[in-house]
């Protein structure tokens, strides 16, 4: 059974293995300029990143029992790049799924506040914040590509030309195509993981 990631806009992913689903930074209908979940996100495991409206719209998940087990680690972090005192701490989630390895870095805002850097090495996707302002930016997030070793990595929280989406970052999204030069632009928002493992490249959503 193949794992589906599907990205709900901004920081938001579900994942599913057929056995087991969760869903990760769920926003907040109205936290977002002009996104929005339409419908509630079925789950059997909720995480969130921090207690800002925009990740921890837990009113639009329905979560049902699963007896599969996986299993979460949590890295702590900041939310900037004054050790929390500005925004907060901040949660990466490590999920172990079937035989997947995916990070979810929240938003982090500093790159050297990752407190056990190995455990987010050798992922198989990175969920990577790139707004710049309220996170990390693209090529903080290329430097740290760099020294974990990832197979896919996927940028979230940046702005959408296309349906003005989202929050405002001075195009972080073309800086980040410029820097991952060889990236797959899907026209949906849904893919499984394993039909891409082996192209090790960027994937935007």
């Amino acid at each position: 059974m193949k794992t589906n990631l599907t990205y709900h806009g901004h920081s938001c992913f579900s994942i599913d293995n057929g056995y087991f689903s969760l869903v990760i930074d769920p926003f907040k209908n109205g936290s977002v300029p002009n996104l929005k979940i339409e419908k509630k996100i079925k789950a059997n495991l909720l995480l969130c990143s921090h207690n800002h409206d925009d990740h921890h719209g837990i009113e639009n998940v329905e979560l049902k029992d699963s007896s599969y087990r996986i299993n979460v680690k949590t890295v702590n972090s900041y939310h900037d790049k004054n050790s929390g005192m500005s925004r907060g701490n901040n949660i990466i989630h490590v999920i172990f799924i079937g035989n997947l390895k995916i990070v979810h870095l929240g938003d982090l805002g500093d790159i050297h506040s990752i407190e056990d850097m190995d455990s987010i090495k050798n992922c198989d996707v990175l969920l990577a914040p790139i707004n710049g302002f309220y996170t990390v930016g693209s090529y903080e997030i290329f430097d740290l590509y760099k020294k974990i070793n990832t197979k896919i990595i996927i940028p979230m929280h940046y702005y959408k030309k296309e349906n003005n989406s989202g929050y405002k970052d001075d195009n972080q999204i073309d800086i980040f195509k410029n820097i991952f030069n060889d990236y797959i632009e899907l026209d949906n928002n849904s893919f499984y993981i394993e039909d891409y493992l082996n192209q090790r490249k960027a994937i935007i959503l």
